[in-house]
Protein backbone atom coordinates (compact mmCIF):
# COMPACT_ATOMS: atom_id res chain seq x y z
CA UNK A 1 0.00 0.00 0.00
CA UNK A 2 2.91 2.33 0.67
CA UNK A 3 4.11 1.81 -2.91
CA UNK A 4 0.68 2.89 -4.14
CA UNK A 5 0.80 6.02 -1.97
CA UNK A 6 4.29 6.77 -3.25
CA UNK A 7 3.07 6.47 -6.84
CA UNK A 8 0.21 8.89 -6.14
CA UNK A 9 2.63 11.46 -4.73
CA UNK A 10 5.14 11.24 -7.59
CA UNK A 11 3.23 13.64 -9.81
CA UNK A 12 -0.17 14.84 -10.96
CA UNK A 13 -0.34 12.57 -14.00
CA UNK A 14 0.31 9.46 -11.90
CA UNK A 15 -2.22 10.58 -9.30
CA UNK A 16 -4.89 11.26 -11.93
CA UNK A 17 -4.30 7.89 -13.58
CA UNK A 18 -4.59 5.99 -10.30
CA UNK A 19 -7.69 7.75 -8.98
CA UNK A 20 -9.51 7.52 -12.32
CA UNK A 21 -8.76 3.83 -12.85
CA UNK A 22 -9.67 3.00 -9.24
CA UNK A 23 -12.93 4.94 -9.50
CA UNK A 24 -13.79 3.14 -12.74
CA UNK A 25 -13.32 -0.36 -11.30
CA UNK A 26 -16.12 -1.90 -9.20
CA UNK A 27 -15.58 -1.75 -5.43
CA UNK A 28 -12.23 0.06 -5.73
CA UNK A 29 -13.57 3.59 -5.35
CA UNK A 30 -12.07 3.68 -1.86
CA UNK A 31 -8.59 3.68 -3.42
CA UNK A 32 -9.59 6.67 -5.53
CA UNK A 33 -11.03 8.46 -2.50
CA UNK A 34 -7.89 7.76 -0.47
CA UNK A 35 -5.72 9.11 -3.29
CA UNK A 36 -7.71 12.34 -3.50
CA UNK A 37 -7.55 12.71 0.28
CA UNK A 38 -3.80 12.07 0.34
CA UNK A 39 -3.12 14.78 -2.23
CA UNK A 40 -5.39 17.16 -0.31
CA UNK A 41 -3.73 16.45 3.03
CA UNK A 42 -0.21 16.82 1.70
CA UNK A 43 -0.41 19.42 -1.06
CA UNK A 44 -3.46 21.46 -0.15
CA UNK A 45 -6.99 22.15 -1.27
CA UNK A 46 -6.07 23.56 -4.68
CA UNK A 47 -4.19 20.44 -5.79
CA UNK A 48 -6.82 18.25 -4.16
CA UNK A 49 -9.61 19.84 -6.18
CA UNK A 50 -7.72 19.20 -9.41
CA UNK A 51 -7.41 15.49 -8.62
CA UNK A 52 -10.97 15.39 -7.28
CA UNK A 53 -12.28 16.66 -10.63
CA UNK A 54 -10.86 13.65 -12.48
CA UNK A 55 -11.96 11.17 -9.82
CA UNK A 56 -15.50 12.52 -9.94
CA UNK A 57 -15.92 11.80 -13.66
CA UNK A 58 -16.17 8.00 -13.34
CA UNK A 59 -17.94 8.44 -9.99
CA UNK A 60 -20.66 10.46 -11.72
CA UNK A 61 -20.97 7.78 -14.40
CA UNK A 62 -21.42 5.15 -11.71
CA UNK A 63 -24.04 7.35 -10.08
CA UNK A 64 -25.95 7.74 -13.35
CA UNK A 65 -25.89 3.97 -13.76
CA UNK A 66 -27.46 3.57 -10.33
CA UNK A 67 -24.56 3.25 -7.88
CA UNK A 68 -23.86 6.49 -5.95
CA UNK A 69 -21.35 4.95 -3.52
CA UNK A 70 -18.23 6.20 -5.30
CA UNK A 71 -19.66 9.70 -5.62
CA UNK A 72 -20.63 9.88 -1.95
CA UNK A 73 -17.39 8.46 -0.53
CA UNK A 74 -14.97 10.37 -2.77
CA UNK A 75 -16.67 13.74 -2.26
CA UNK A 76 -17.26 13.34 1.49
CA UNK A 77 -13.73 12.11 2.19
CA UNK A 78 -12.33 15.10 0.29
CA UNK A 79 -14.37 17.50 2.45
CA UNK A 80 -13.16 15.84 5.64
CA UNK A 81 -9.58 15.82 4.34
CA UNK A 82 -9.80 19.59 3.89
CA UNK A 83 -11.07 19.91 7.47
CA UNK A 84 -8.33 17.65 8.84
CA UNK A 85 -5.62 19.53 6.97
CA UNK A 86 -6.82 22.88 8.30
CA UNK A 87 -7.63 21.82 11.87
CA UNK A 88 -5.35 18.82 12.45
CA UNK A 89 -8.11 17.61 14.76
CA UNK A 90 -9.71 14.16 14.54
CA UNK A 91 -12.44 15.15 17.04
CA UNK A 92 -13.52 17.90 14.63
CA UNK A 93 -13.54 15.36 11.82
CA UNK A 94 -15.85 13.08 13.82
CA UNK A 95 -18.10 16.02 14.67
CA UNK A 96 -18.33 16.95 10.98
CA UNK A 97 -18.96 13.32 10.03
CA UNK A 98 -22.46 13.46 11.52
CA UNK A 99 -23.95 16.24 9.32
CA UNK A 100 -22.02 14.92 6.32
CA UNK A 101 -23.46 11.48 7.03
CA UNK A 102 -26.96 12.97 7.07
CA UNK A 103 -26.35 14.50 3.64
CA UNK A 104 -24.98 11.18 2.36
CA UNK A 105 -28.11 9.44 3.63
CA UNK A 106 -30.45 11.75 1.73
CA UNK A 107 -28.23 11.57 -1.37
CA UNK A 108 -28.42 7.77 -1.31
CA UNK A 109 -32.18 7.87 -0.78
CA UNK A 110 -32.62 10.20 -3.74
CA UNK A 111 -30.31 8.40 -6.17
CA UNK A 112 -31.21 4.83 -5.24
CA UNK A 113 -34.91 5.58 -5.55
CA UNK A 114 -37.22 2.57 -5.60
CA UNK A 115 -34.39 0.13 -4.94
CA UNK A 116 -34.47 1.12 -1.28
CA UNK A 117 -38.12 0.04 -1.15
CA UNK A 118 -37.25 -3.22 -2.92
CA UNK A 119 -34.48 -4.03 -0.45
CA UNK A 120 -36.78 -3.11 2.44
CA UNK A 121 -39.45 -5.46 1.08
CA UNK A 122 -36.94 -8.30 0.74
CA UNK A 123 -35.68 -7.70 4.28
CA UNK A 124 -39.26 -7.63 5.57
CA UNK A 125 -40.01 -10.97 3.91
CA UNK A 126 -36.87 -12.53 5.38
CA UNK A 127 -37.86 -11.36 8.85
CA UNK A 128 -41.30 -12.94 8.42
CA UNK A 129 -39.93 -16.41 7.62
CA UNK A 130 -41.23 -19.17 9.93
CA UNK A 131 -37.66 -19.79 11.09
CA UNK A 132 -37.22 -16.21 12.29
CA UNK A 133 -36.43 -15.84 15.97
CA UNK A 134 -38.28 -13.56 18.34
CA UNK A 135 -35.48 -10.98 18.14
CA UNK A 136 -35.78 -10.99 14.36
CA UNK A 137 -39.57 -10.84 14.46
CA UNK A 138 -39.47 -7.57 16.39
CA UNK A 139 -38.16 -5.84 13.26
CA UNK A 140 -41.35 -6.65 11.37
CA UNK A 141 -43.10 -3.88 13.29
CA UNK A 142 -40.45 -1.31 12.36
CA UNK A 143 -40.14 0.73 9.25
CA UNK A 144 -37.85 -1.62 7.35
CA UNK A 145 -37.15 1.18 4.92
CA UNK A 146 -35.56 3.18 7.75
CA UNK A 147 -33.54 0.13 8.79
CA UNK A 148 -32.17 -0.27 5.24
CA UNK A 149 -31.38 3.44 4.96
CA UNK A 150 -29.71 3.35 8.37
CA UNK A 151 -27.50 0.46 7.30
CA UNK A 152 -26.57 2.23 4.07
CA UNK A 153 -25.85 5.47 5.92
CA UNK A 154 -23.69 3.76 8.53
CA UNK A 155 -21.74 1.79 5.93
CA UNK A 156 -20.94 4.81 3.78
CA UNK A 157 -20.07 7.04 6.76
CA UNK A 158 -17.69 4.37 8.04
CA UNK A 159 -16.19 3.99 4.56
CA UNK A 160 -15.55 7.75 4.41
CA UNK A 161 -13.83 7.72 7.78
CA UNK A 162 -11.70 4.66 7.01
CA UNK A 163 -10.66 6.17 3.68
CA UNK A 164 -9.50 9.33 5.44
CA UNK A 165 -7.60 7.29 8.01
CA UNK A 166 -5.93 5.33 5.22
CA UNK A 167 -4.90 8.55 3.49
CA UNK A 168 -3.54 9.96 6.75
CA UNK A 169 -1.60 6.76 7.42
CA UNK A 170 -0.13 6.96 3.90
CA UNK A 171 0.92 10.55 4.54
CA UNK A 172 2.52 9.57 7.83
CA UNK A 173 4.32 6.59 6.29
CA UNK A 174 5.81 8.76 3.56
CA UNK A 175 6.57 11.97 5.43
CA UNK A 176 6.05 11.53 9.18
CA UNK A 177 6.52 7.94 10.40
CA UNK A 178 4.41 7.26 13.48
CA UNK A 179 2.45 10.49 13.12
CA UNK A 180 -0.92 8.91 12.43
CA UNK A 181 -0.46 6.46 15.30
CA UNK A 182 0.08 9.34 17.71
CA UNK A 183 -2.92 11.24 16.36
CA UNK A 184 -5.20 8.23 16.66
CA UNK A 185 -4.06 7.44 20.19
CA UNK A 186 -4.80 11.01 21.27
CA UNK A 187 -8.32 10.97 19.81
CA UNK A 188 -10.80 11.98 22.51
CA UNK A 189 -14.23 13.49 21.90
CA UNK A 190 -15.37 16.71 23.59
CA UNK A 191 -17.68 15.91 26.49
CA UNK A 192 -20.53 18.04 25.10
CA UNK A 193 -20.46 16.20 21.78
CA UNK A 194 -20.36 12.74 23.36
CA UNK A 195 -23.30 13.59 25.63
CA UNK A 196 -25.22 15.09 22.71
CA UNK A 197 -24.74 11.93 20.65
CA UNK A 198 -25.91 9.68 23.46
CA UNK A 199 -28.89 11.94 24.13
CA UNK A 200 -29.83 11.75 20.46
CA UNK A 201 -29.72 7.96 20.55
CA UNK A 202 -31.68 7.65 23.80
CA UNK A 203 -34.26 10.35 23.16
CA UNK A 204 -34.55 9.51 19.49
CA UNK A 205 -36.56 6.42 20.32
CA UNK A 206 -39.35 8.63 21.63
CA UNK A 207 -39.47 10.59 18.38
CA UNK A 208 -40.59 7.73 16.13
CA UNK A 209 -39.21 4.71 14.33
CA UNK A 210 -37.49 6.80 11.67
CA UNK A 211 -34.70 7.40 14.20
CA UNK A 212 -33.56 3.86 13.39
CA UNK A 213 -32.10 5.47 10.30
CA UNK A 214 -29.65 7.55 12.35
CA UNK A 215 -28.55 5.25 15.18
CA UNK A 216 -25.46 3.87 13.42
CA UNK A 217 -24.36 7.35 12.35
CA UNK A 218 -24.81 8.84 15.82
CA UNK A 219 -22.95 6.02 17.56
CA UNK A 220 -20.07 5.90 15.10
CA UNK A 221 -17.97 8.77 16.57
CA UNK A 222 -18.26 7.20 20.03
CA UNK A 223 -17.34 3.77 18.70
CA UNK A 224 -14.28 5.09 16.86
CA UNK A 225 -13.19 7.05 19.95
CA UNK A 226 -13.58 3.88 22.02
CA UNK A 227 -11.39 1.92 19.61
CA UNK A 228 -8.81 4.73 19.73
CA UNK A 229 -8.78 4.56 23.53
CA UNK A 230 -8.08 0.83 23.46
CA UNK A 231 -5.24 1.40 20.98
CA UNK A 232 -3.84 4.05 23.33
CA UNK A 233 -4.12 1.73 26.35
CA UNK A 234 -2.33 -1.11 24.57
CA UNK A 235 0.51 1.22 23.56
CA UNK A 236 0.63 2.90 26.97
CA UNK A 237 0.89 -0.35 28.90
CA UNK A 238 3.05 -2.10 26.29
CA UNK A 239 0.64 -5.01 25.93
CA UNK A 240 1.58 -5.87 22.34
CA UNK A 241 -0.38 -6.23 19.12
CA UNK A 242 -1.97 -9.51 20.23
CA UNK A 243 -4.43 -7.52 22.33
CA UNK A 244 -5.50 -5.48 19.31
CA UNK A 245 -5.91 -8.59 17.19
CA UNK A 246 -8.07 -10.05 19.96
CA UNK A 247 -10.17 -6.88 19.99
CA UNK A 248 -10.98 -7.07 16.29
CA UNK A 249 -11.63 -10.82 16.38
CA UNK A 250 -14.06 -10.29 19.25
CA UNK A 251 -15.77 -7.55 17.26
CA UNK A 252 -16.50 -10.14 14.58
CA UNK A 253 -18.10 -12.58 17.02
CA UNK A 254 -19.54 -10.30 19.71
CA UNK A 255 -20.04 -7.14 17.67
CA UNK A 256 -23.11 -5.50 19.28
CA UNK A 257 -22.00 -6.22 22.85
CA UNK A 258 -18.42 -5.08 22.40
CA UNK A 259 -19.49 -2.03 20.38
CA UNK A 260 -21.80 -1.01 23.23
CA UNK A 261 -18.92 -1.35 25.69
CA UNK A 262 -16.64 0.77 23.48
CA UNK A 263 -19.32 3.43 23.10
CA UNK A 264 -19.72 3.80 26.87
CA UNK A 265 -15.95 3.69 27.31
CA UNK A 266 -15.61 6.62 24.91
CA UNK A 267 -18.39 8.49 26.72
CA UNK A 268 -16.69 8.06 30.10
CA UNK A 269 -13.32 9.04 28.65
CA UNK A 270 -14.84 12.16 27.08
CA UNK A 271 -16.31 13.24 30.40
CA UNK A 272 -13.60 12.18 32.86
CA UNK A 273 -10.40 11.63 30.80
CA UNK A 274 -9.53 8.07 31.74
CA UNK A 275 -6.01 8.49 30.38
CA UNK A 276 -4.91 10.57 33.39
CA UNK A 277 -4.92 7.76 35.91
CA UNK A 278 -3.19 5.05 33.86
CA UNK A 279 0.59 4.79 34.28
CA UNK A 280 2.92 3.71 31.50
CA UNK A 281 3.98 0.08 31.35
CA UNK A 282 7.52 -1.16 31.65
Amino acid sequence: MRALADSIMKGRSQAVMIVVIAAMLPLLYWVSAAGVSLITLRRGVSDGIKILFWAMLPALLWSLSGDPSALAVILASFILAVLLRESRSWPRVLIALVPIGVLISYLLEMLLGTRVDLWAEIAQQLMQQPSATNSQAMFTNMSMRSVVLGALTGFHALAVLLVLMLARSWQAALFNPGGFREEFHELRLPAWFAILLLAGVVLGGTLGLDMVRWYALLLMPLFIAGVAWVHWLVARRGFGKTWLITLYVMLLFFGPYLMTLLVFLALIDACFDLRKGIPAGN
